[in-house]
Formats: C-alpha cells, structure tokens, sequence
C-alpha cells in the first residue's frame, strides 16, 4: 500500500465502490484510481496488497501511522518468515515457548527498526537527490 500525503490538495465527494458510502477523494488521486474504498471497508475486508493496488483508500489523519505501520508489519512477516522458518526450523521446534516468544519478538524488534533505519535513509536520500536536481 503506497502512502501519500495530499492533505493540502483538493477533495472531491466519491462514493466507496464497496459498500457505496459517501467519501473524500484527493483530486489528484481521481485519474490514479481505479476504485475508491472508505476506511471501515478497509478495516472490516482486510484486503490484499493486489486487492488494492489501484485503489484510493480514504484512511483518516488520526489512523494514518497506525494503518501504515500495521500494513508494512504484516508485509514484513509475510516477506521474511518463511525464510527465517526455513533456516532455523529444527532450532525453533525445541526451544521452550517461553524462549521462542522472546527469540521472535526479538526478530520483530529488530526488523522493524532495520526497516525504519532504512526507509528514513531513503528518505533522506530522495531529500537530497531533489535538492541537487533544484539548485
């Protein structure tokens, strides 16, 4: 799910192609779109990335970073498990479940904070790169 922040651009009245409920659109996002979905069908469908690839998706400021740091944490278990599972299958089975949660909430931690470290290394190379291409 791509996250653009278009608070200062113009807003224009779609309907949700789901349940049909009235919504806000981003001028700038109508062409973008191929659908429109409100932020409770969002919630209550849980769809895939692919179900929402061309969809404008009306998510409210003040559960914004939530519903983003949930998507990228669901897309990073559903990236990095399988292969953590693969590599380390026999360890993982005989450890106690005590020892295992913490083995897995550790992973957790420190993924996350890897991915954090990384996007705002991005960001501030995109930063830089857009200031040189300006001066």
């Amino acid at each position: 799910m791509e996250i653009k922040d278009f608070s200062k651009s113009k807003s224009i009245k779609v309907n949700c192609s789901f349940c049909n409920k009235e919504m806000e659109c981003p001028e700038d996002m109508l062409e973008k779109s191929k659908k429109h979905m409100c932020y409770e069908c969002l919630i209550t469908r849980g769809p895939s990335e692919e179900e929402i690839e061309d969809v404008h998706v009306d998510i409210p400021m003040d559960k914004m970073i939530e519903t983003a740091v949930s998507g990228m944490a669901d897309k990073m278990v559903e990236e990095t498990f399988p292969e953590l599972w693969r590599e380390r299958k026999s360890e993982l089975k005989e450890m106690s479940k005590k020892n295992l949660a913490e083995e897995m909430f550790g992973a957790g931690v420190y993924f996350g904070i890897k991915t954090f470290i990384e996007t705002m290394k991005n960001l501030e190379e995109d930063d830089t790169d857009g200031k040189s291409e300006k001066d």
